[in-house]
């Protein structure tokens, strides 16, 4: 809303509002400078012994201030105490990063900056201050970025800054992290928003708030319009505003496990939607819309759908080429998709706008993700198919939210056409992915098609499940010798990942890293790739296998280079879910004649054991006859993301497998 529009309700609305008593402004606890000799003291801190550096407190503000442009303000202020105990710390903590935003419409301002290292010398406390002239910028797209270091930094030293960011723009509110990699003593977050703005809050993470309080009171605003060629306007207004604070203590350092898609998804923090603005007298104006009105406004956008509406006739000798000597349907799509997948080159993997024109991406043949699946999108309409644009987040992005379209939480896009009532999801934009297939970081919860019916599809890893089948024939040769055949047939994500790998390395190196796995006196001879170049067909993998034996006890392990051998969760707890990218599959068989020459001294015990009833088995099966020994391993998890309460089951879960995987043949030598 233009300003001179926001001050003239405020001047016809507010002006007639009451004036009560304000709320009497609690004074805070933390002083910059207030470092006493006492607070040297501790040289681990019980949160974490372990820690390189611990906050010794952490606060920021968020409040709202007239303006000279007849608007609004948001004030931010921040304010840190660290203790940083060894080095490995500086790099993390020695250097801050303060972001303003930059544009034509916002300019964000730094004021009221403070920084110091606390050092302890001979009793006393020692202080350097960071010049304010140290401080350098940085340009980063729409960010001015302002850093400097702290000087004088040691093992041990305090360090703490103070500053406000003034932001000209009323609709955002700073989101607060009270987690991060380092410990936390404290931390607070308090925001103060006048009555016209609503706001929906977000506050994620397990922890729980030490303090979480609302208080409603009245407040003094004055606004400025000094813009005008005329006499400046101006009011001054009392207006209801509501106070929210909260705080945690005690905050444990966020550390990322395996199998996370992301840590942010799970770091305790705050994050503010605007949903609407209420003015005084006047019809509320929701601000966050809902998906049929934001998918309307997308094919509008002009580095968005806008370009699908318009002649893509120019397309049209593209389609001639693609098509090659025939087809349609699901032939001519699929002929589309590799056309555009081997003639176009991405640049970058993120965000779901067109950074260019289409004509531009199809003459330069190169353009980021939404560049070459978007002009995808046009030649598969201009062909006649039912197309649309899909639009998600990465696994390693974030979570996104299906009730409103809250759009900075989307980084990708994909296509999607429709043919003989069937849906097919395509992204043109890696080299190696077959059509109707998605790498698994788009496996990340659910998508939301940009469509007339914006309907949402299920994205997440519970629904896709990674089938592998390992075959491994063995049999006796001369002089003690015993060889075999090898053959692995990946899953999906199995056989795109290698493919990936690949295209940057050579077969060779692939089959250096099996080797690896292998014990020593076990050979590796004509290794072979099959269906490299089908990207719809699973990889298949074979290699001759050899090996002699000669001593009197032989330990042989029948899983070879198959077998797990580390536990993957190792943390004692964990407090976020495992999220794995798919559920598995993964079948083993084994059938080897006994050696020349041997007898089993020894064989492993069969046994099953199931995970959380149906939710996940694994099967070790294994016995000889007829001068033959036969294994089948099947580990079976029908769920790919695991609540924090499962994790110790699953840890011990795959303890047992790790051991069972393990254990040894005793073959004798006959005498």
């Amino acid at each position: 809303m233009p300003a001179n529009r926001i001050l003239t309700l405020l001047i016809l609305c507010c002006c007639a509002l009451p004036a009560t008593a304000q709320k009497s402004k609690a004074k805070s606890k933390f002083v910059f400078g207030d470092v006493k000799p006492e607070d040297f003291a501790p040289t681990v801190y019980p949160i974490d012994s372990a820690a390189g550096a611990i906050y010794l407190y952490d606060a920021g503000s968020s409040k709202y201030e007239g303006n000279n442009n007849g608007n609004f303000s948001v004030i931010f202020q921040k304010r840190a105490r660290m203790r940083v105990l060894n080095k490995k710390s500086f790099d993390d903590l020695a250097t801050v990063t303060i972001p303003l935003y930059i544009s034509s419409d916002v300019q964000d301002k730094l004021n009221d900056f403070e920084a110091a290292t606390y050092n302890i010398e001979n009793g006393k406390v020692v202080v350097t201050k960071v010049d304010k002239a140290s401080i350098f910028r940085e340009k980063e797209e729409d960010y001015q970025l302002l850093k400097f270091t702290f000087p004088n930094i040691k093992e041990g030293s305090i360090i703490e800054y103070n500053y406000t960011v003034t932001s000209s723009n009323p609709y955002n509110l700073n989101s607060w992290k009270f987690q991060e990699e380092y410990p936390k003593l404290w931390s607070e977050y308090t925001i103060t928003v006048p009555e016209f703005f609503d706001f929906m809050t977000f506050l994620q993470g397990h922890l729980t708030c030490e303090i979480n309080t609302v208080e409603n009171y009245r407040d003094n605003f004055y606004i400025v319009d000094s813009r005008t060629t005329s006499a400046s306007r101006a009011i001054s207004f009392s207006a209801a505003v509501i106070e929210h604070q909260w705080a945690m203590k005690a905050i444990p350092a966020l550390k990322k496990e395996i199998y996370t898609t992301t840590i942010n998804n799970y770091r305790s923090k705050i994050t503010f939607q605007l949903s609407a603005i209420k003015y005084p007298d006047q019809p509320v104006q929701p601000y966050l819309q809902d998906w049929n009105s934001m998918v309307e406004k997308l094919m509008k956008r002009e580095d968005f759908g806008e370009n699908l509406t318009r002649d893509l006739s120019w397309l049209k000798d593209d389609i001639k080429s693609a098509a090659g000597t025939g087809g349609a349907g699901l032939a001519l799509a699929k002929n589309i998709y590799k056309y555009v997948q081997t003639n176009y080159t991405s640049t970058d993997n993120d965000g779901i706008y067109l950074s260019q024109p289409l004509k531009k991406t199809a003459q330069q043949k190169k353009g980021e993700v939404a560049d070459i699946n978007m002009l995808l999108i046009a030649m598969l309409k201009l062909a006649g198919f039912e197309t649309h644009p899909v639009i998600l987040s990465t696994r390693e992005h974030g979570k996104t939210y299906d009730l409103y379209p809250i759009m900075n939480r989307f980084n990708y896009v994909i296509a999607q056409v429709l043919i003989d009532d069937k849906s097919y999801l395509l992204d043109a934009s890696g080299k190696d992915i077959g059509f109707g297939y998605l790498d698994e970081e788009c496996y990340n919860g659910n998508a939301r098609v940009v469509a007339p019916v914006p309907v949402l599809i299920n994205l997440s890893a519970d629904s896709l499940k990674e089938r592998s089948v390992t075959y491994i024939f063995m049999k006796n040769e001369d002089n003690h010798g015993i060889s075999g055949v090898y053959t692995a047939q990946l899953g999906q994500m199995q056989s795109l990942k290698t493919r990936q790998l690949l295209s940057k390395q050579n077969k060779e190196d692939l089959f250096k890293k099996i080797k690896k796995e292998y014990p020593a006196d076990i050979s590796i001879d004509n290794p072979q790739i099959d269906s490299l170049r089908s990207l719809e067909d699973p990889l298949t993998i074979k290699f001759e296998l050899h090996t002699t034996f000669n001593e009197d006890l032989v330990y042989f392990n029948p899983m070879m280079g198959d077998a797990h051998k580390e536990n993957p969760f190792t943390a004692a707890e964990r407090f976020y879910p495992v999220e794995m990218p798919y559920r598995t599959d993964e079948n083993y068989i084994l059938n080897m004649e006994i050696p020349t020459g041997y007898t089993v001294e020894e064989l492993p015990k069969s046994a099953r054991i199931n995970f959380n009833d149906t939710e996940g088995s694994f099967e070790y099966m294994i016995g000889q006859g007829d001068g033959n020994i036969q294994v089948r391993c099947h580990l079976l998890l029908n769920k790919a993301t695991f609540e924090p309460e499962d994790y110790e089951t699953l840890r011990e879960f795959y303890s047992y497998i790790i051991e069972k995987e393990n254990e040894q043949i005793v073959f004798k030598k006959i005498q």
